[in-house]
């Protein structure tokens, strides 16, 4: 497995206005990354806006320091919910999920995370199913010709929340290169980690890696690595039994570690550096 780490782990795009990307590269190569996850939004990174260019450099900021670009993540599924009866917001999911599987391409990276729906109460959960579903077919048809990955994450959507129907809906999509990226830290609240590898294990194409402590059990509950509830001897154990030898990709913003109140670049380095140490432990069996 290779250390990865979330640029979000690390509050780019703002940490620019003090180091550049090659610095922040060079900085995170120095520490012991093999590779970064880029990130892109609606606003201050879109891939819709930007230029093939651009998204080009970018990358080879971080490259050029030795670091791989392994993957490509967003929130905006959040915001254009996939799942949506609304065809307006779920196009935009849809158009916003093809532009990244563009910059995945364009960057070299293997897959995209992609968040397939968000429940509420007013949608029927079969139609929220059923529209997902469908996004996210059209996206993998999309991704296939730019050999990409759509890589599903579970999140605190309250949709597919247990390893069986994870496995239904990707296995429903019927596509090849669906598969599932894997934050273990995030099932904490819900259920048991363990079973979600057990039934998942060879779909598993993405791993993030941070913490969570139960005994806050809400989203200030999350933490870095090693700092939370998360049993990582065995979960890395389970995940090298199904075959896993990817990323382990940290997303841990600053907002996770409670020292940091008002975190300083300084900070936000050092936390992003203890992060991978705590991934050396892991990766060593401690």
């Amino acid at each position: 497995m290779k250390k990865g780490i979330n640029l979000w782990s690390v509050e780019w795009p703002s940490i620019l206005r003090e180091l550049d990307n090659k610095k922040l590269a060079r900085k995170l190569r120095e520490v012991g990354y093999d590779g970064v996850e880029l990130v892109f939004d609606d606003s201050s990174f879109d891939p819709i806006r930007k230029t093939g260019e651009e998204i080009r450099r970018t990358a080879e900021d971080f490259k050029s320091e030795g670091l791989e670009i392994p993957s490509v993540a967003t929130g905006v599924f959040w915001k254009y919910n996939l799942g949506s009866n609304d065809e307006k917001t779920r196009s935009k999911g849809v158009e916003y999920g093809k532009a990244g599987v563009k910059m995945a391409s364009i960057v070299g990276a293997s897959s995209i995370l992609v968040v397939p729906g968000v429940a509420s109460p007013e949608m029927p959960y079969e139609e929220l199913y059923a529209n997902s579903l469908k996004s996210v077919k059209e996206l993998a048809e999309f991704a296939e010709t730019h050999s990409v990955t759509i890589a599903v994450e579970n999140v605190w959507n309250k949709f597919l929340y247990s390893p069986m129907e994870f496995k239904k809906f990707i296995t429903d999509v019927g596509m090849k290169n669906v598969k599932v990226y894997l934050d273990v830290a995030n099932l904490l609240a819900i259920s048991h980690p363990e079973n979600w590898i057990h039934s998942l294990g060879s779909m598993v194409s993405n791993v993030h890696a941070k913490d969570f402590d139960t005994s806050i059990g809400n989203i200030n509950g999350f933490r870095n690595v090693l700092k939370g509830s998360v049993d990582w001897r065995k979960i890395i154990k389970l995940l090298k039994a199904a075959g896993y030898d990817g990323y382990l990709t940290v997303e841990c913003p600053p907002s996770f570690n409670p020292l940091l109140k008002t975190p300083t670049v300084k900070d936000i380095l050092e936390n992003a550096e203890e992060n991978c140490r705590a991934l050396e432990k892991i990766m060593k069996g401690f």
